[in-house]
């Protein structure tokens, strides 16, 4: 899904380059490397700290927190040193040839996109954990550890599964004297057709499906918050902290899903133009380009958008992190 389509960008870029000035897309790409190399810097120390503090951490949900922030760590240290490189070069040639480099082509790939669908069925999983809390308040207290480790287990089952098909239609390929990682559903299927039918599902199945599943859960969840019969029978000081809950609550859940929506919506616009209006995209457009570029910039903001939201609104990982760095200061000074 993503680094097909990434790598397809810029090898379509490398054939346009005499479309633009040398000097504006060597500024590109200087521009997109320095921002890489900070997002994989943020990415790694964020999702870290956030692994750390969530299993520190005495509430279940964090086991779902830890596994959003180890899919998005496993993204950025597979996919970003790739692209940093590919910037600083100019080229999406891969440096690595034979069978080796076969196997590099097949598993970054494979990896980095089903880290993404990790990221999105955690939310899902996240978004019906507070659901149940809220609705389901008593059998929620029966869902177990284990429970949890096996549902954290199945996003991973499931997402191998949907991208299972890489291994067959990552492979190595020759343009101009140089080896590039591209997709080929042939010989087994006619390529295009294929292509464009099991990335439309890829999307659907993975940014789409997910986008709208969790605002469903997030509303229902907001409406039964309000919605509170017991709030009467409550004595005051219940009532002021469920209503602290609430706003806590709802600000979290726009917060998620308008980050959610903000990298993933540009991004899925130019994938559903490439797939299925590919003929009117104009020829040496520096607009398009430079809008190519953008939705595939901010998606991967995705990475560092987790610990950001858990960080804020959630007081119990940073009295953690908290503790933690007052225990090493004591240990210093002993």
């Amino acid at each position: 899904m993503f680094v097909n389509n990434s790598s397809e960008f810029f090898l379509s870029a490398e054939q346009n380059e005499t479309c633009l000035l040398p000097t504006d897309f060597k500024g590109m790409e200087i521009t997109h490397a320095s921002i890489y190399c900070v997002l994989l810097i943020a990415s790694i120390i964020g999702n870290s700290l956030l692994i750390f503090a969530s299993l520190k951490s005495k509430l279940t949900i964090n086991l779902l927190i830890a596994n959003i922030a180890a899919s998005d760590f496993l993204f950025s240290i597979v996919l970003y040193p790739r692209e940093i490189v590919a910037q600083i070069k100019g080229s999406t040639a891969f440096l690595v040839h034979g069978w080796i480099g076969l196997f590099l082509c097949k598993i970054c790939a494979f990896v980095a996109d089903v880290t993404i669908a990790v990221s999105t069925l955690s939310l899902i999983l996240v978004a019906a954990d507070r659901l149940a809390a809220v609705v389901f308040s008593r059998k929620y207290r029966r869902i177990t550890i284990k429970k949890r480790r096996l549902l954290i287990l199945s996003t991973w089952i499931l997402a191998m599964a949907i991208h299972s098909p890489y291994f067959y239609t990552f492979r190595l390929g020759e343009f101009n004297g140089e080896t590039f990682c591209i997709t080929n559903w042939e010989p087994a299927f006619n390529h295009e057709t294929t292509h464009t039918r099991y990335y439309t599902a890829v999307l659907i199945t993975v940014l789409i499906v997910p986008l709208i599943t969790v605002c469903l859960l997030h509303t229902i969840a907001l409406v039964k918050l309000r919605d509170d019969k017991m709030r009467s029978f409550r004595s005051s000081t219940a009532s002021q902290r469920r209503k602290n809950m609430n706003k806590a609550l709802l600000k979290m859940s726009i917060v998620i899903v308008f980050a959610f929506a903000l990298c993933w919506l540009p991004f899925l616009a130019l994938q559903f133009i490439f797939l299925f209006l590919s003929s009117l995209i104009p020829h040496c457009s520096l607009g398009f380009t430079i809008f190519t570029q953008f939705a595939i910039l901010i998606s991967l903001f995705h990475s560092i958008v987790n610990p950001c939201i858990c960080f804020t609104f959630m007081r119990r990982l940073r009295v953690v992190l908290k503790s933690r760095r007052l225990m090493k200061q004591s240990a210093t000074v002993l």
